[in-house]
């Protein structure tokens, strides 16, 4: 008789445990997308030109970075010197539309942005194409290449 009730209470145990095993196990919660990160820390790199946020950018942009414009190359040093000298200063900024392509720990984004910029003491407002090649480096995603090109 005991090993009955047994028998019975674990079969009861199991039954009650099939709904749950029946279900699909569900997906782990995931964060923003690999393009979606990039693009937010594109944004938070516009953002800091704008305040002129030194750390920000030097986090943002690898010590390795180069950046390219027709008839122009420069360093991560060249551009922070621009940045802090004034050089460089955006006034405002709005990005166009961009499209982020990731290879594992490699991205390459390219879209457009029309910047206002303050030149020889004047607001000058352009759009550029640009195209930044991003790796991931540990658990941060940092920009290694940068290309524009006024249009």
């Amino acid at each position: 008789m005991k090993a009955l009730i047994k028998t019975v209470l674990v079969l009861v145990g199991c039954l009650s445990m099939a709904p749950a095993l029946a279900q699909p196990p569900k997906a782990p919660s995931q964060g923003p997308s690999a393009a979606d990160t990039i693009k937010q820390i594109e944004k938070e790199w516009a953002d800091a030109m704008v305040v002129v946020d030194m750390n920000k950018l030097s986090q943002i942009i690898a010590d390795d970075w180069t950046e390219g414009y027709p008839g122009k190359f420069s360093t991560k040093a060249d551009f922070l010197a621009g940045v802090k000298s004034g050089k460089h200063k955006i006034e405002s900024y709005e990005f166009g539309p961009r499209e982020v392509t990731v290879f594992g720990n490699v991205a390459v984004l390219q879209g457009n942005i029309t910047e206002t910029r303050i030149a020889d003491g004047k607001p000058t407002t352009f759009r550029v194409a640009y195209m930044d090649v991003w790796a991931k480096r540990g658990d941060k995603w940092v920009v290694v290449r940068s290309h524009a090109k006024k249009l």
